[in-house]
C-alpha cells in the first residue's frame, strides 16, 4: 500500500474512522455524520476527499439516496492501517 496515501490518512482526523465505518456496510452521508458527531458539510468534505483517492464510491438510487462504500483500494488501505495480512 502506498505509504504517502497512509499518512495522508492518517493526517485527518476522521479518515480512517469514516473508512471503518463503511467497512461492513455501506453507509449515508447522514448516517456517517452522526456516528462521528460532525456536521453534514464537514463530512461531504471528508466523502469528497475519499472518492478523490479512490477509496470509497457511490452508490445511487433513482431515487436522490446517494449510499457510500468502500472500493478495494479503501480495503485494502485499512488492513494495511490495521496490520493485517493482505
Amino acid at each position: 500500500m502506498d505509504l504517502v496515501l497512509l499518512n495522508w490518512l492518517k493526517d485527518g482526523k476522521y479518515r480512517i474512522a469514516t473508512l471503518r465505518l463503511l467497512t461492513d456496510t455501506p453507509k449515508l452521508p447522514s448516517e456517517l455524520a452522526n456516528k462521528l458527531d460532525i456536521n453534514r458539510a464537514s463530512m461531504s468534505r471528508i466523502l469528497n476527499d475519499l472518492r478523490d483517492k479512490e477509496l470509497i464510491e457511490q452508490i445511487s438510487s433513482k431515487s436522490r439516496t446517494v449510499t457510500q462504500k468502500l472500493t478495494q483500494k479503501g480495503k485494502e488501505a485499512i488492513r494495511s492501517l490495521e496490520g493485517a495480512p493482505k
